[in-house]
């Protein structure tokens, strides 16, 4: 996004200011340790809506009572501004727009004002806004124990800030990426950022997930209902049956369910001559013979399981006395094929057949605790399969019996009030409830060929976005960008040429060996120059990316805090010659230019590239340092505050 930072101001209680100004392109602040350069990064988070100020205590924070930036878009300004935190700055900011270029010298403390205050969550949302961030839900499942958390200005963070103790870590190469659930929401949110989806999109990954869910338990549905098809038929036709049993007709037992479906509609009428009909007497004896069938039945499988419980019973105790034996067995054991006399030097046969006895008892022995081994998994398969049979037989004589009970209470209120219609308009009331939610089911069952076609409309919508090939050509171009860059740093030889890989699914980064194609992580590169380089080339090659991506939302602003620290450039010559260290610093700057002239060309912008370091006086080829020094703050009165 073709925007920057304009200027960094504080104020105290009084009005008075500090400020500094910053243009597009390079912005290097230098000078001497403590004199607030540092600061600076950290006042920019703090007016970026950061849950708590880590600007470092002192000078600063003795004197600044508000902290405030000016963000210069295109066509306005946005003054962005926020108490201290011991004040209201813990919950509030302050939000001012102007079509007016804001300038730092002119602004006064009273756009401090409630007219431009918001509470620190609005804030948030709106600086969001300002930098086209419209996405307000990106969750993509129904039941998601928690909802994603909202894009917003704090997660762009991430990606424009290089802290003194990050730049050239070999830990970890994001700020915010100590917390777990921030790191998953900034890689998460990458497409967003990125400009490459949008809240539709969202929408239909949402939708997605619920037909998706729809689906199976429609298949789930399809699965149970075919099972159970013929104990559903089973109840409805007892339900027919009632009915006919009180207009006095027959029933077909072998009726399909699709015919009694149909015969809902065809119900014979009750007649005088259903008064004079014996079917109820002969529908209910029927019944309680199948019940005792049923219950003969139980009894049956009830004494099986018994029979194989106890013989399991009998099994456990035979393997146990043959374990028993084995035990004993393993302390006879004799070293000789025979005995003879210690005396006389003679066989003692007795005591040879009973070596030749024990070992073949030896060898049954084992043979008879090996055979015995899977027989209690035998047992135990026997006893479920029954056990589950019973529980099929109880079932089925908890529908006898509720059937029996349905004609006794039939029979009772006939004997009560001798009125026969009234049970037949109830019976037909029961046929139709039942009916209709037997075939609801069948209906959502047909209409599961409707979701399959929703699901790959929305998969077809969804790949409309693109995101595999995006993100594939989002690879290509870090890739090749950074190992581009990266030449022009202090890399080590070892790892020449570059073949620098950034996954953009995990943010992982590692250089890939030629020869052996292992993968060098980050961790496992020595030297700081190393760490730096790789820091440097990445967040360049972000910078580059999102500046020339036609939606993103992300600013085209870098601050890089003190990258020279792993060098100790000393501006001594000797023999004529710079020393080594300085120039790989200079060398840093000429990339930094070069790839700020190179995105330029390509954008038609600009980016902002903030740097804070102790270095100055850099000779660098084809750029004037000098003219990209904003504040040299060198000598004892010489200080931000």
């Amino acid at each position: 996004m073709n925007s920057f930072i304009k200027a960094i101001i504080v104020f105290n209680d009084y009005g008075e200011k500090r400020y500094v100004k910053l243009n597009e392109g390079l912005n290097v602040i230098t000078g001497d340790s403590k004199s607030g350069k540092s600061a600076l990064l950290e006042i920019i988070d703090y007016c970026l809506g950061s849950s708590k100020s880590t600007i470092p205590k002192g000078e600063v924070t003795k004197f600044s009572s508000f902290y405030s930036l000016i963000f210069r878009f295109p066509s306005y300004s946005l003054f962005i501004g926020r108490k201290r935190f011991e004040d209201t700055g813990r919950k509030q900011m302050y939000l001012y727009r102007t079509s007016e270029d804001l300038n730092p010298e002119f602004l006064t403390i009273e756009l401090f004002s409630e007219e431009n205050v918001l509470s620190l969550d609005q804030a948030k949302i709106e600086l969001s806004r300002e930098f086209g961030v419209t996405i307000t839900d990106t969750t993509e499942e129904t039941d998601a124990l928690r909802k994603e958390a909202r894009p917003s200005v704090r997660s762009m963070t991430s990606y424009m800030f290089q802290h003194q103790n990050l730049v050239a870590s070999k830990f970890t190469l994001f700020y915010r990426f100590e917390d777990s659930i921030k790191r998953e929401q900034v890689i998460g949110q990458f497409p967003i950022f990125a400009g490459w989806v949008d809240q539709h999109y969202y929408n239909l990954k949402l939708e997605l997930d619920e037909l998706l869910k729809k689906k199976k338990r429609t298949e789930r549905l399809q699965q149970s209902y075919t099972q159970a098809t013929d104990k559903i038929k089973a109840r409805l036709l007892n339900t027919f049956k009632r009915y006919y049993m009180l207009v006095g007709g027959k029933l077909d037992d072998n009726i399909s369910l699709q015919k009694l479906l149909q015969l809902r509609r065809e119900l014979p009428d009750f007649t005088r001559e259903s008064y004079l009909s014996e079917e109820m007497e002969h529908r209910y004896n029927e019944l309680k013979m199948q019940r005792e069938e049923r219950k003969q039945l139980r009894y049956d499988v009830e004494t099986s399981i018994s029979n194989l419980q106890l013989s399991h019973g009998y099994g456990e105790s035979y393997s146990s006395n043959l374990s028993s034996l084995q035990a004993t067995l393993n302390h006879s054991i004799n070293l000789q094929e025979h005995y003879s006399c210690p005396l006389c030097g003679h066989n003692v046969d007795e005591i040879n057949d009973k070596i030749v006895s024990l070992r073949e008892s030896k060898q049954w022995l084992k043979k008879e605790i090996k055979s015995v081994k899977g027989h209690g998994v035998e047992f135990h398969a026997q006893i479920q399969k029954l056990m589950i049979r019973k529980n099929n037989i109880n079932e089925e004589i908890r529908e006898l019996n509720s059937e029996i009970f349905k004609i006794e209470s039939v029979t009772a209120r006939l004997k009560d009030k001798k009125r026969l219609d009234n049970e037949v308009i109830y019976a037909r009331a029961a046929i139709d409830i039942e009916c209709n939610t037997i075939e609801e089911q069948i209906k959502s069952l047909r209409n599961s060929n409707d979701t399959d076609s929703d699901i790959d409309n929305l998969n077809a919508k969804i790949n409309g976005y693109n995101l595999k090939v995006t993100y594939a050509q989002a690879t290509t171009f870090f890739n090749t960008n950074m190992s581009r860059i990266i030449e022009k740093l202090d890399f080590e030889k070892e790892f020449r040429p570059a073949n620098i890989n950034f996954l953009l699914e995990t943010f992982d980064l590692y250089h890939l060996e030629q020869g052996t194609k292992s993968r060098v992580y980050l961790s496992e590169m020595g030297s700081g120059a190393n760490w730096l380089a790789c820091h440097v080339s990445l967040f360049l090659c972000f910078l580059h990316f999102f500046a020339i991506q036609k939606k993103s939302s992300i600013p085209s602003i870098l601050f890089l805090d003190q990258p020279s620290q792993v060098y100790f450039p000393e501006k001594n010559l000797i023999g004529g010659d710079k020393p080594h260290d300085f120039q790989k610093v200079e060398e840093i700057y000429k990339t930094l230019l070069e790839e700020i002239d190179l995105i330029e060309k390509i954008a038609g912008f600009k980016p902002q590239i903030i740097v804070t370091d102790h270095v100055g006086g850099l000779d660098i080829e084809g750029y004037n340092f000098d003219s990209y020094v904003r504040e040299n703050w060198r000598g004892d009165d010489n200080k931000f505050i």
